[in-house]
């Protein structure tokens, strides 16, 4: 699975309890904050709450030019098992 992929189905799969916002930081090291998204098939379309140098407030990105996203609210971490991520067990006194 290719990363475009990877993300497309991060973005698909968002935690219900979790506010549909954050930074993504783009393959090109641009950091775009986020107030809202909706999923396309090849595109991600992002909404912002402030408008960019340019006025801009929406933003359409490949999935593939996605390098890392910022999650600025406190969640707890269950919430991030929608996505499929799990914490490993914890490990027992006196074991390596």
């Amino acid at each position: 699975m290719d990363v475009g992929s990877v993300w497309k189905e991060y973005f698909r799969k968002w935690p219900a309890e979790m506010e549909r916002r954050g930074v993504i930081v783009t393959s090109g090291n641009e950091q775009i904050p986020f107030d809202g998204f909706a999923v396309g098939p090849e595109l991600l379309l992002l909404e912002r709450k402030i408008p960019d140098t340019s006025g801009a407030r929406k933003i359409v990105l490949p999935y593939g030019q996605i390098a890392a996203v910022k999650i600025t609210d406190v969640v707890k971490m269950k919430a991030f098992q929608a996505l499929g991520f799990e914490e490993p067990a914890a490990k027992r006194p006196g074991t390596a």
